[in-house]
């Protein structure tokens, strides 16, 4: 592990790689479609379904259904063995309702091998009798709840919600900016028996061109050993001119080198990724910055932390 850290600590320094020119992005990847995938998030939606206030209010491309047979279209060529649904952003009184309805999905398709579902953990033990019967369906295997504030996370209630969740052996997607961070360490280091799980890479403002910052915040999250990383997110947080080049390196290397290829795992996003570019694209600048992992390291990244994190059969 060391020489490979060192490799990536001198490739960040020196802008080692190759280059993600456009004609290389437009292609199939060619490593990655031999490698396993598990796509630990993907996001499924049917407007007349459910509630969906921030699809319903938007008039961009994604106000549309997104189905399982659209995802499997756009990943052919690939080896996606297994995903991972997160929860989309219904109204909260709907989230048992979404969780029927993935399951209903993964009768019919094998796919679907987990979800993360959401879950009011605010509420602490006031809802554990919903909490028992969320987990009464076996494809739930973590909890997220997007856009709690300050006074949230730092409630009596919300701890409480926390130790539920480690007791029935859930673990928690965290949404979190560089500036939310701080806020999250106490509870990272109080709860050492749950696994949380960074989604898209803490939201760095590449834009900006975010990166001390932002490096330091995962450098702290990485040294809690229940912390994984998601590698995903990450082109809908940049100019489409920030694709191309070695720009994108350091926010795909840094996280690697920090938690390890055995605390990252792959996710697409999709269909949120559309906003910006496509599956393949994401892929091929994944291939294109990962050239120095071996092939059981980039298993890890790519599969086998997925399987360990949400018990992905």
């Amino acid at each position: 592990m060391f020489q490979r850290r060192e490799f990536l600590r001198r490739s960040l320094s020196l802008g080692m790689g190759l280059a993600v020119a456009p004609q290389l992005v437009k292609a199939q990847s060619s490593i990655l479609k031999n490698i396993p995938i598990i796509d630990t998030h993907v996001h499924f939606w049917e407007l007349d379904r459910l509630e969906y206030p921030w699809l319903e209010t938007n008039k961009s491309s994604l106000s549309q259904d997104f189905l399982l047979t659209d995802y499997q279209q756009i990943t052919q060529g690939y080896q996606v063995e297994k995903i991972v649904f997160v929860e989309s952003g219904r109204v909260p009184w709907q989230y048992l309702e979404e969780v029927k309805w993935v399951h209903q999905l993964a009768e019919q398709n094998d796919l679907i091998g987990s979800m993360v579902a959401y879950f009011p953990v605010d509420q602490g033990g006031s809802a554990q009798a919903e909490l028992e019967e969320l987990t009464a369906y076996p494809l739930v295997k973590g909890i997220r709840n997007m856009g709690d504030t300050q006074e949230q996370v730092t409630s009596a209630q919300y701890r409480e919600g926390l130790r539920l969740l480690s007791k029935h052996d859930l673990s928690l997607d965290i949404h979190l900016g560089t500036t939310d961070i701080n806020r999250y360490l106490t509870l990272i280091d109080q709860n050492p028996n749950l696994r949380f799980v960074l989604n898209h890479l803490g939201l760095p403002n590449v834009k900006d061109g975010e990166l001390e910052t932002w490096k330091s915040g995962m450098q702290q999250l990485a040294e809690r050993p229940n912390v994984v990383c998601k590698l995903s997110g990450l082109l809908t947080r940049c100019h489409p001119e920030q694709v191309d080049g070695n720009f994108l390196k350091p926010y795909i290397l840094s996280p690697i080198e920090y938690f390890g290829t055995d605390r990252v795992m792959f996710g697409s996003d999709w269909p949120v990724l559309t906003r910006a570019n496509t599956f393949q694209v994401w892929a091929q600048v994944l291939e294109n910055f990962t050239t120095e992992l071996s092939q059981s390291e980039l298993t890890q990244v790519f599969s086998d932390t997925a399987k360990k994190v949400y018990r992905v059969d």
